[in-house]
């Protein structure tokens, strides 16, 4: 299989992502006391924090199912990817430790273990049954062994003091481990491999069904007066560990959000910050590290803190257009590309 010519929405989808990261990176870092007109503001954080990361797994899954690597090539993306990840750690201090495995750990280990999660939708003549199965069984999983999950805690799942610490929370106990993040890369395969109008056929029974569970869970929980979302804690739907009700909320707004781009294309303006979204995602940390403290030192009101979040998210965008348009050389990208194995 060769390599298939860029796609501006898939282009456009990756932008989104790595800006939904950098929104919700930079709140977490000068956290803006939200309250009154800002609760909107909130919320957007809120979303876009949950859906990015799954977005953006999904569309690797998506770019695996395009052409087939070689095993030096897997092992040199991965091995790219983790030391992104490297940088990142050091660039955040205040939010993870140096060996924590993240977002960038999570890519690179799918990379490398694609031949087993994505070879049922390869082979198979009916990928829809098979990501239906994969998905289905994984939510089981959730669901009955949520221990294996380990506490909905940010330090348990930073914390990576020894070789099997970092092996435990890579397969089940991270912030981003593969059980069960895979499923995101198995709906982004699921969708390479489909026609047009078999993928917008996906798109809508995903977001139908999806859409109806997450309501009775809200309605379940509102009932039983627990929380519906939380990144950590006691809530019906927590991101870290990613339970059961997350990954249905999740891929029914990944589902909606591709559905959305490819069909109205709306969002083709950030395709450019698409094609560095590695690099964005990488160097948009590096600022936290001078600045994390930046709004107790200065003492910084609520709505100054949001206008800086959003201040920082918007320059990134020029930053990562200008950077795709005007330099590309000077991307990660185009140097993993230049010395990636034939």
């Amino acid at each position: 299989m060769t390599a298939s010519p860029r796609s501006t929405h898939i282009d456009a989808l990756r932008g989104l992502a790595v800006l939904l990261m950098v929104l919700v990176h930079a709140a977490a870092t000068w956290e803006p006391a939200l309250s009154g007109n800002l609760l909107v503001f909130g919320l957007i954080v809120s979303a876009g924090g949950g859906l990015a990361a799954p977005l953006f797994v999904a569309l690797l899954g998506w770019g695996l199912a395009q052409r087939d690597l070689t095993m030096q090539q897997r092992w040199w993306r991965a091995g790219c990817l983790f030391g992104c990840q490297g940088i990142v750690n050091v660039s955040s201090p205040h939010l993870f430790e140096l060996f924590t495995p993240g977002v960038l750990s999570l890519l690179g280990v799918l990379i490398l273990t694609e031949p087993w999660w994505g070879r049922g939708l390869r082979a198979s003549n009916k990928p829809t049954v098979v990501f239906s199965w994969v998905f289905g069984l994984t939510v089981l999983f959730c669901f009955v062994f949520t221990s294996w999950q380990g506490p909905s805690s940010w330090t348990y799942r930073v914390d990576t003091a020894s070789v099997l610490t970092w092996f435990e929370h890579v397969v089940f106990t991270g912030l981003y481990p593969i059980v069960p993040w895979f499923v995101f890369a198995s709906f982004g395969a699921t969708v390479a491999v489909l026609s047009t109008p078999q993928r917008h056929a996906f798109f809508r029974t995903v977001s139908v069904i999806g859409l109806a569970v997450s309501l009775a869970i809200l309605v379940q929980s509102q009932r039983t007066n627990q929380v519906w979302a939380l990144p950590t804690g006691n809530a019906a739907l927590t991101f870290f560990p990613a339970n059961a009700p997350f990954l249905i909320a999740a891929m029914t707004g990944v589902a909606m959000l591709w559905w959305c781009l490819e069909r109205f294309r709306f969002a083709d303006r950030l395709s450019s910050l698409g094609r560095v979204s590695l690099t964005v995602y990488v160097l948009h940390f590096v600022p936290f590290a001078l600045f994390h403290q930046a709004e107790t030192l200065h003492g910084w009101s609520p709505a100054s803190t949001a206008g800086v979040v959003l201040g920082y998210t918007v320059g990134w965008i020029v930053l990562g257009t200008w950077l795709a348009q005007r330099a590309p050389r000077f991307t990660i990208e185009s140097w993993m590309k230049r010395r990636e194995p034939s």
